[in-house]
């Protein structure tokens, strides 16, 4: 059963267990992947509220890219328990030189994959991130009043300088 079609108890439950696989890369790709779709409904849920039309357009042009990247990333949790079924499979069937060097080369590429989509998922979560909070923040301002709203109002206002920079 591939992670895809496992439920996530299911998954924990194997992860838990003394097989090899799942393991460590697989789990992390699944975390990263849990990460992206998570920011994903952020940005869908923020661009909602966003009250200025380039807030919206910034967390609705993101959705697209997280949407791939949770995709991609379950699928390397996928990839990682194949890549290293295929190191155990080499080692029990007695495998040396070139055919054990391409089961450890796939066996690292994965994880290598999975680094890769986590740090654009990074750069991308930081523009979410703050392009989201600034979306909340210009929801709310209608509803303060006096030294409160000019105080957070002002460093709203500085903040969206500095995010047009």
């Amino acid at each position: 059963m591939t992670v895809r079609d496992q439920t996530v108890g299911d998954y924990l439950q194997a992860l838990a267990s003394t097989a090899a696989v799942p393991g460590g890369g697989s789990a992390a790709a699944l975390g990263a992947a849990m990460g992206a779709a998570l920011i994903s409904m952020v940005a869908k849920l923020s661009a909602k509220k966003a009250k200025t039309a380039e807030d919206r357009e910034t967390l609705t042009d993101l959705v697209p890219e997280f949407d791939r990247l949770a995709a991609r990333l379950l699928e390397l949790s996928q990839d990682d328990i194949d890549a290293y079924r295929a190191v155990i499979d080499a080692r029990k069937s007695g495998a040396q030189g070139e055919a054990m060097g391409r089961a450890y080369e796939r066996a690292a590429e994965v994880p290598l994959a999975t680094a890769t989509a986590a740090a654009r998922a990074l750069s991308e979560l930081l523009e979410t991130g703050l392009a989201g909070a600034l979306g909340n923040v210009a929801v709310n301002l209608p509803e303060l009043q006096g030294e409160a709203a000019a105080r957070i109002e002002r460093a709203y206002l500085e903040l969206r300088a500095l995010k047009a920079q």
